[in-house]
């Protein structure tokens, strides 16, 4: 008898057994959602306290739009009413909507942010999801005065966003409202896989 043939069809057949159950079981509990983001802010905590500080003190600030961040994220549904994942922020012009202080508008500012987030649905549906997420990370942001000078700086940063709707079955958009990393109000397209 030739053993060596009887060993590669028995862990062929046991390899093929193991992986067929393992694809199903996870089907349809990842998603992908790549996004834009308006007003991010990686410097979260000190932006929420000028904002504060303005409103206890009844000055107004200015407050500017620089431009779009893009992010994508990835997310696992552990249960049917929570998922974690994680989530990647690249903003091309990371300068910040609250004014500083020290007016320096001539740097430009470039930043990538990298952060685990867990997402708590409160309502779910098979075509409508309404959920809130909560993301912890840091980021590095690379700011340059013409090419003469270059800084980079680290740190941390979160995105809390109570507010969050979800419209699909397999592709879809979504829509989030929040502060942090992101930005205040978040969009794009969803697809679970």
């Amino acid at each position: 008898m030739n053993f060596p043939l009887l060993k590669t069809i028995i862990l062929s057949g046991l390899i093929c057994g193991i992986q067929i159950p393992a694809e199903a079981q996870d089907k349809g509990k990842s998603e992908l959602n790549i996004g834009a983001g308006i007003m991010a802010s990686e410097d979260a905590l000190s932006d929420a306290l000028i904002l504060w500080f303005s409103a206890l003190f009844n000055t107004h600030p200015d407050v500017k739009v620089p431009g779009a961040s893009w992010s994508v994220t990835y997310k696992y549904h552990v249960s049917e009413r929570l998922a974690v994942g994680g989530s990647s922020v690249f903003n091309p012009t990371s300068d910040r909507w609250v004014p500083d202080f020290a007016n320096d508008d001539r740097w430009k500012r470039r930043s990538l942010t990298t952060a685990g987030e867990a997402t708590l649905y409160w309502v779910k549906g098979d075509n409508f999801q309404f959920y809130g997420t909560a993301g912890v990370g840091f980021f590095v942001k690379r700011s340059r005065f013409y090419n003469v000078q270059t800084e980079t700086e680290f740190g941390t940063t979160f995105q809390a966003s109570p507010v969050g709707l979800r419209i699909g079955k397999r592709v879809g958009v979504f829509m989030e409202i929040g502060y942090g990393y992101k930005g205040v109000f978040n969009g794009g397209l969803s697809m679970r896989f």
